[in-house]
């Protein structure tokens, strides 16, 4: 990670074993969680779905919780969307280079995950270029280089410091990509299901076994602790609003309360 964005980051983000996590609903979500539990000890026990969130039976405290690739605006989060929010404690390139949405096309678009792992400071070159590939399909990433590829250049090449992933995206083209995306299931959705079971159909054996690494969901039984409602657009003011992503200049999606 760029050293000047490194010095703005909370100091709860070095902290292992204190915290645990919330995974959202794709893929984005769950290879960073099994990142940062690695890494720093913390361990999924929350879901969030975006209309509802759940938690682990049994587990009791509930401040000390992360959301991963999850927008909110108060609490400890990492995430890549466009926020207007003076959250500090939610960790996000585009909050660091002051994008909202008025400028909103100078936004960083990759994952969540790149941004993970450089904090992490992982080394990209330690993956195959099977493996980078899939990690520039995760949040549909290279369609960052394809939108403006001095943009992407800078964050992923400069910020991120993955110059690597950079030779990768002018290697192939969207196409490349998306028939990736397509033979795991990548964009598939994370969900709970009937049995209060988080349940997937991206293709996590497959993954698991590129990688070389464990890669599953909790199989533990969950429970609802509460519900939202979904809105789109810009947000009223006086709204209670739990999380909130810009997806366009002019238009946000948002869970409130």
């Amino acid at each position: 990670m760029n050293t000047d964005i490194n010095n703005k980051l909370p100091s709860w983000v070095n902290t292992k074993g204190e915290y645990c996590l919330c995974l959202s609903d794709d893929l984005d979500s769950l290879l960073s969680c099994y990142f940062l539990t690695k890494y720093r000890d913390w361990n999924v026990k929350y879901f969030y779905d975006f209309s509802n969130i759940y938690k682990e039976i049994n587990v009791i405290n509930e401040k000390n919780c992360i959301g991963i690739d999850m927008d909110i605006l108060k609490g400890k989060c990492f995430s890549n969307h466009v926020v207007d929010n003076e959250n500090e404690n939610c960790i996000n390139l585009n909050r660091y280079f002051n994008i909202h949405r008025w400028n909103y096309t100078k936004k960083y678009g990759g994952s969540t995950l790149l941004m993970v792992l450089s904090i992490l400071d992982i080394d990209i070159n330690t993956f195959t270029e099977e493996q980078q590939e899939i990690l520039l399909c995760v949040d549909s990433t290279f369609l960052h280089y394809n939108f403006d590829n001095e943009l992407a250049e800078k964050y992923i090449g400069d910020i991120l410091q993955y110059p690597e992933l950079i030779k990768i995206l002018k290697k192939h083209d969207v196409d490349y990509f998306k028939n990736i995306q397509g033979k795991y299931n990548l964009k598939s959705k994370i969900y709970m299901d009937d049995w209060n079971l988080i349940s997937t159909d991206i293709k996590l054996t497959e993954l698991s076994e590129i990688f070389n690494i464990n890669l599953e969901l909790p199989n533990v039984n969950f429970e609802k602790i509460g519900s939202f409602n979904i809105g789109k657009g810009v947000p009223q003011q006086d709204s209670n609003i739990f999380s909130l992503a810009w997806t366009y200049r002019n238009s946000a999606i948002y869970s409130y309360y």
